[in-house]
């Protein structure tokens, strides 16, 4: 520290991978201008992580929240690769890469052509064993279906997807599939917002179908021969709660404070500095405040002494409840092959139990020699009372369910849930507005920041790059 310089101060609030991917750029970056900065990180819960869960029982490895991240979307891996462990991630088998849908009482294959939403390849589609000809014909009438011209309106999720495929494909392939994403209701939630490239590629190419194979042969003309291809999907060897460990190991100097909440905030605008008050009786002082509390009403309790239109609006931001269901099982007498990641279940179906993850096969080292692992999902925007039942009440639906899905008709030798009351942000419609909103709010108070999936994207990936982004744009205002 230079003579007479004084030192930063940055309070981050919130340990989920958004608060601590900002808290490890901050700490890299300062170091790389030298500029001294001290961090404190203030989480209300015991433990850090957030919803990122890893837990090894009795051989079995089992994840409480996400299970894996996406390699389209770079950022995840170039973090892990940022923090050494590049080489301790791992995908799940391409061969295996088999999706089921639950249709009509059975078990269809999903063909991959379809997993992309619009159709990627047409003779996965022509040959789709659970699509009427006219469902199909209907789908492929998209190549002639005008763009959208909404221009500053939004449109939901179904009404957009209907409009351009059919309400077949929507209904037996689209909907298990964003069901299973956004555990959402998709007749409410925006296109906008949620699925951004499909308005790009409508508008780029006149049709999502041409846009995705014109795009696919790109891929293919400017691959690097011989460059192995990555898995759709990754994880780490001992599960993704391994990144956010390897982040923590990376904060030394930085000051935590866990069993914490933060009940209100002051800005002081004399001094342009921000006060944090906390519920044992103690308070923080900070050049820079950053909230990557989830869920953003969390943050509107804390921001609603120094913007009360900042809070409101954050409260508008819904969510829906969910929980994971882990089920250990002896292979020996297990009535299914699991030969594919898992199931998603149509909402017609009307169960409980909304997408299957078959964990062992889909990664490996999930489960003991002589062991299967299987992951059940229940509780959406539509349908979330099961997830406030009891131990024994849930599992006694999941177990109902899984025999009519998979015929299972064995016992677990192993079962594990995890509740994540109002955890699931749903993007409705309206959500870009309402963002924008806040964003103009937060830009009257220099050196507050918003950060986490509330608001602009959902994903590991994108939580990751936007908190990067903080990261820079606190620094830059440090310095200045």
């Amino acid at each position: 520290m230079k003579k007479g310089e004084k030192m930063k101060k940055v309070v981050i609030v919130g340990s989920g991978i958004s608060g601590l991917t900002c808290a490890y750029k901050i700490k890299k970056k300062s170091k790389e201008v030298n500029l001294p900065v001290e961090i404190s990180l203030v989480e209300k819960e015991n433990r850090l992580g957030g919803v990122f869960l890893t837990e090894k029982i009795n051989g079995f490895l089992i994840e409480g929240g996400p299970d894996c991240f996406e390699s389209e979307k770079p950022h995840t891996l170039a973090l892990a690769e940022e923090l050494g462990i590049g080489e301790r991630v791992i995908g799940g088998s391409e061969e295996a890469h088999l999706t089921f849908v639950f249709l009509n009482g059975k078990l269809w294959l999903l063909p991959k052509g379809l997993l992309s939403l619009a159709p990627t390849r047409i003779s996965d589609l022509i040959f789709c064993p659970f699509l009427t000809w006219s469902g199909k014909m209907r789908a492929g009438f998209e190549l002639f279906i005008p763009p959208w011209e909404g221009g500053s309106e939004d449109i939901s999720l179904a009404e957009f997807y209907k409009r351009r495929f059919g309400k077949e494909i929507f209904d037996r392939v689209a909907e298990p599939l964003f069901g299973s994403i956004y555990a959402c209701i998709p007749e409410n939630i925006s296109v906008k917002s949620c699925w951004p490239r499909a308005l790009q590629l409508e508008k780029e190419y006149g049709s999502l179908i041409r846009g995705m194979l014109t795009r696919r042969r790109m891929r293919k003309k400017t691959s690097v021969p011989g460059q192995k291809k990555l898995p759709v999907f990754l994880t780490f060897i001992d599960g993704m709660q391994e990144l956010t460990d390897t982040l923590l190991k990376n904060l030394a100097g930085v000051v935590f404070q866990t069993g914490k909440k933060v009940v209100s905030l002051i800005f002081n605008s004399g001094e342009r500095k921000y006060t944090l008050f906390l519920d044992d009786g103690t308070s923080l002082t900070a050049d820079v405040c950053i909230l990557a509390t989830a869920p953003s009403y969390a943050t509107a309790e804390i921001v609603k002494n120094i913007d009360s239109g900042l809070s409101d609006m954050l409260m508008r931001i819904p969510y829906a409840s969910s929980a994971t269901i882990s089920l250990g099982y002896r292979r020996e007498g297990f009535p299914h092959p699991l030969k594919g990641f898992g199931v998603l279940v149509s909402r017609q179906e009307k169960l409980q139990v909304k997408a299957i993850s078959w964990s062992s096969t889909k990664f490996v080292g999930r489960a003991p020699e002589g062991y299967v692992l299987i992951r059940a999902f229940v509780g959406n925007a539509e349908e979330e009372t099961i997830v406030y039942q009891n131990d024994e009440e849930i599992l006694k639906v999941v177990k109902e369910d899984l025999k009519q899905i998979m015929g299972i008709n064995v016992e677990p030798v192993l079962s594990k849930i995890y509740r994540w009351p109002n955890s699931m942000v749903q993007y409705i419609l309206g959500h870009e507005k309402r963002v924008k909103f806040i964003e103009e709010k937060t830009k009257k108070y220099p050196g507050l920041h918003l950060i986490g999936n509330a608001y602009r994207g959902i994903g590991i990936s994108d939580c990751i790059y936007n908190a990067t982004r903080c990261a820079e744009e606190v620094i830059k205002l440090l310095q200045r």
